[in-house]
């Protein structure tokens, strides 16, 4: 959807609210209102002119043609959820490029909002959750930088996240729930023929949660949605995931039969195999990152 569709669309909406707007009803009113420049908001005023909804008057003033305005239920969300993820995996996968190069790179919100063809309202707004992530940082005067991906963060990373998560698992472990945790392990399948393997995470974060330990959330919240983004971006071969899908499994079978040392053991060696894995997946995505 073009930066003119998505303007056209969302003022139609708020229009077909039938209440008095937030805005003056002009060029320069609605490109304010969706912080984008007069030009595509032109083109958005012409089509709904085009369709009988708007008329100009004199001077160009814009007035409303209520017996042409749709039923509000008729028409799509002002902001359709495919569209926001759809444009929010883009720049994720630009980040994380970028910060693979170990380059220091700053994003503008303006030329950013050119690029997708967006208000920069709305890059704003996913910059903002990206750095909640750990993404990006907000420089004032400069823009956002990228954060760069070093290798020796992510093992550091793992050796604290196995002491910190070995420790949340021993503290949730009387509270565990035998239902959740066969859900959790049926959600872990093997891939097959024509059909990839199925990873449910859930577990991770439910015993981190479990554990009621402050400290220990407070570092995952903190670091691990990072990680947790550039592992997921990175992806994983069909092998890898197959023995991902055993390792989880290993987990939870010693969880099911309430074996805690058991599970610890295959927690750590969970966590220890991430390391050649991740080593892989990022100077893979290194190499890909140079040439483009």
């Amino acid at each position: 959807m073009t930066l003119t569709e998505r303007i056209e669309r969302d003022l139609l909406r708020l229009l077909a609210q039938r209440e008095p707007l937030p805005f003056k009803l002009s060029l320069s009113g609605i490109a304010k209102q969706f912080d984008v420049s007069p030009m595509p908001v032109r083109s958005a005023v012409q089509s709904l002119v085009d369709r009988g909804i708007l008329i100009r008057g004199e001077k160009g003033r814009l007035s409303v043609v209520d017996d042409q305005l749709p039923a509000l239920s008729d028409l799509p969300e002002a902001a359709a959820d495919e569209d926001d993820a759809s444009l929010l995996d883009q720049l994720i996968s630009e980040i994380i490029r970028r910060g693979l190069t170990q380059d220091e790179h700053y994003l503008r919100e303006s030329a950013t909002a050119d690029q997708y063809g967006v208000g920069r309202t709305v890059v704003r707004r996913m910059f903002s959750e990206l750095a909640g992530r750990g993404l990006l940082t907000h420089v004032p005067r400069c823009g956002w930088l990228v954060r760069p991906y070093l290798e020796r963060d992510t093992i550091d990373y793992l050796a604290v996240r196995e002491l910190l998560e070995r420790e949340a698992l021993s503290e949730a472990f009387d509270k565990l729930d035998h239902k959740l945790l066969l859900e959790i392990r049926d959600g872990n399948q093997l891939s097959g023929p024509g059909r990839p393997a199925k990873l449910d995470n859930r577990m991770h974060a439910y015993w981190i949660g479990l554990s009621g330990n402050r400290y220990i959330q407070a570092f995952f919240e903190r670091e691990g949605a990072y990680y947790a983004t550039v592992f997921d971006y990175a992806g994983l071969e069909p092998d890898a995931s197959d023995s991902m899908v055993n390792q989880h499994r290993a987990i939870l079978d010693a969880l099911l039969d309430k074996d805690l040392d058991k599970a610890l053991t295959a927690l750590s060696r969970h966590i220890q195999a991430q390391r050649e894995s991740v080593k892989g997946m990022i100077e893979h995505q290194k190499k890909l990152a140079r040439t483009d």
